[in-house]
């Protein structure tokens, strides 16, 4: 799947090749947008109603009002996916700020889905730091720079994910949100400093469901040297751990039960997430 067979454009199928803005478009200049992905699974859009609530939630943050409802969102999407016959893919929406007065404009189209070595779930990704902090880290806007500039040095050193500090504090991953774990409780940065992605929302939902102590708060790079383990989460990965950070093993660099227990349970959260949309089409 290089490229779909058609891109939704606030509800109007086009051809990809159509899909194109202005260069005076305030996205362009002044990344005035938001933005999401997920995952389809067997035909089924993966936290659906999760992920574009937080499409609104973000648009709401810069002052952006979004073209339709989030019911003729949902419609978009349906009918896209049965245009591009799309079964498993990622989706992606795109929206941009009005040009001139003119409209907003949601872009939707189905890209393949990223896949991962699994040796990075059975022996552990690996990531380097990354200063830098993403503007209105809470809303899930275009200006991406800080986390590009994260991902390429991240490439450049040969691992997996960049992890963003600022005044001596993690925050998240690049694209990215970032656990770590001392003695048996899972720490996590607060929500305010990070954009709470819908599997760090789902890792909460599961830790509370099976009494795993888990706490919001500042990640110092300092206490790096205690971390027993440390695992990222995000809609593509799910639970993905990581066993060294800057060339130095987290723990004993091995990937840890509290890791391998909530990629248990996220998977078996995830299948009965999908089973139930699956019924409910």
């Amino acid at each position: 799947m290089p490229l779909p067979l058609f891109v939704s454009r606030n509800g109007e199928l086009i051809p990809p090749a159509e899909a194109r803005i202005s260069i005076f478009n305030p996205a362009l200049s002044g990344s005035y947008g938001v933005y999401e992905s997920f995952q389809i699974v067997h035909g089924v859009p993966f936290a659906e109603s999760e992920h574009l609530q937080r499409l609104a939630h973000s648009a709401a943050m810069i002052d952006l009002a979004l073209p339709a409802d989030l019911a003729t969102f949902r419609a978009w999407i349906a009918g896209l996916l049965s245009a591009n016959e799309a079964v498993e893919c990622a989706l992606r929406i795109f929206v941009l700020g009005p040009e001139n007065g003119g409209e907003t404009a949601a872009y939707i189209w189905p890209q393949p889905a990223p896949t991962y070595p699994a040796a990075f779930y059975s022996e552990g990704a690996t990531a380097i730091t990354f200063e830098g902090q993403r503007s209105l880290p809470q809303a899930k806007t275009l200006n991406t720079l800080v986390s590009f500039l994260a991902q390429r040095n991240a490439r450049a050193a040969g691992v997996h994910e960049g992890l963003l500090y600022h005044d001596g504090h993690l925050t998240e991953g690049s694209n990215s949100n970032l656990f770590s774990v001392i003695d048996d409780t899972l720490l996590t940065a607060p929500a305010q400093q990070v954009l709470s992605g819908v599997a760090r929302d789902m890792v909460f939902r599961v830790a509370g469901q099976h009494d795993i102590p888990l706490r919001e708060t500042d990640l110092a790079l300092s206490d790096m040297p205690r971390w027993h383990e440390c695992f990222i989460t995000s809609t593509s990965r799910h639970v993905m751990p990581i066993t060294a950070i800057d060339g130095r093993p987290v723990g004993d660099g091995r990937v840890g039960p509290h890791s391998r227990r909530l990629m248990a349970l996220f998977e078996d959260y995830f299948r009965q997430m999908i089973a139930e949309e699956s019924a409910r089409l």
